[in-house]
C-alpha cells in the first residue's frame, strides 16, 4: 500500500488576532512520520536511533510513503483560494493521510485524491479544533461522490476495523491504529514478554510494551500503562471535546488501558 502524507509546517509565525489560525504540526512531524520511517530516526522519547522498543520489529515503512506534501501552519481564519496550496495533482497512491491541515484545504481533498488515482481518505483529529462536525460531513459527502472511502478517528489511536477495505488493509499493514498486544506471562503472572500486534500510530504502544516487562498482571501492569503512557508524550487535546464527552487526551489514554485489560495472554514457563 503508497500512502499520501499531507500535514502542516512548522513556521514562527503567530495569529495577530481572532481573524488567523495556526494549525498543529507535532503530530506528524515528531510522531507519525517518524514512526513510519522508524529504523534512521530519532526517537522522540530518548533522543537516540530508534532501536530499544520498535527496533526488533523492523517496520520500516519509508518506502510506502508516495509523497509527503507540507502546507504552511499558519493562515486566515477563513481562506478563499485553498487549492492555492495544494499540487494539481499528487503522486500514485492508495491512501491518503491528512493530520492537522486547515478544514478549507481539507474540503478540496477528495476530488485531488480520485484524480491522483487515491482510494481512500484517513482523517485523525487529535484535537476539537482540527476538524468541526460540519466539515467532516462536508467531507463525508465529497468521498462518497467520487467513491473514496473514508476515516476520521478522534483520536488516531481508536482507528479500528471497520467497513472499509483499504482502512482495514492499512491498519493491517502497518499495524497502527487501536493498540493491541500479546502478554507472555509466567506461573506468577509476571509479564515476561509484550508483543505488540498494533500500535498507536504515534509509537506508544512500543514504548508501554517495553516498559510493561517486569510487571505483575493487574494494578502494577495499569499503572505502568499510566505512567509511560503519559510520559510518552500523547498529544491529544486537553479540552473537552462534545462530540466525545470527554477529552482527546483522556480518551487516548483508556484506549491504552482497554488494550492491557483485553490483551491476548499467553502463559509460558519460569
Amino acid at each position: 500500500m503508497k500512502l499520501l502524507i499531507i500535514c502542516s509546517e512548522k513556521s514562527d509565525k503567530l495569529p495577530e488576532n481572532e481573524f488567523y489560525i495556526k494549525t498543529d504540526t507535532r503530530f506528524a512531524n515528531t510522531k507519525f512520520i517518524p514512526h513510519l520511517r522508524n529504523t534512521k530516526e530519532v526517537c522522540t522519547v530518548c533522543g537516540k536511533e530508534c532501536t530499544w522498543c520498535r527496533g526488533k520489529y523492523n517496520l520500516n515503512f519509508k518506502d510506502s510513503i508516495s509523497q509527503i506534501v507540507n502546507v504552511p501552519d499558519f493562515y486566515q481564519l477563513f481562506e478563499d483560494e485553498p487549492l492555492n496550496y495544494l499540487p494539481n495533482r499528487f503522486e500514485q497512491h492508495d491512501l491518503a493521510v491528512v493530520i492537522g491541515v486547515h478544514q478549507d484545504i481539507l474540503v478540496e481533498l477528495p476530488r485531488l485524491i480520485k484524480e491522483s488515482g487515491g482510494k481512500a481518505l484517513l482523517v485523525p483529529c487529535e484535537s476539537k479544533d482540527w476538524l468541526s462536525k460540519w466539515t467532516r460531513e462536508m467531507v463525508i459527502e465529497e468521498c462518497e461522490k467520487y467513491g473514496l472511502q473514508y476515516a476520521f478517528p478522534k483520536p488516531f489511536c481508536t482507528l479500528n476495523h471497520g467497513k472499509f477495505s483499504i482502512i482495514n488493509e492499512f491498519i493491517n499493514e502497518f499495524k497502527l491504529g487501536k493498540p493491541k498486544f500479546r502478554l507472555y506471562v509466567n506461573n506468577d503472572d509476571i509479564i515476561v514478554d509484550v508483543k505488540v500486534i498494533i500500535s498507536a500510530p504515534c509509537g506508544n504502544g512500543y514504548n508501554i510494551a517495553k516498559h510493561l516487562i517486569g510487571n505483575k498482571l493487574g494494578e502494577e501492569a495499569k499503572k505502568s500503562v499510566a505512567k509511560f503512557w503519559h510520559s510518552y508524550p500523547c498529544l491529544g487535546g486537553m479540552h473537552i471535546d462534545n462530540e466525545l464527552g470527554d477529552t482527546p487526551l483522556h480518551i487516548g489514554g483508556y484506549t491504552h488501558y482497554s488494550a492491557l485489560e483485553y490483551a491476548e495472554i499467553v502463559k509460558v514457563e519460569k
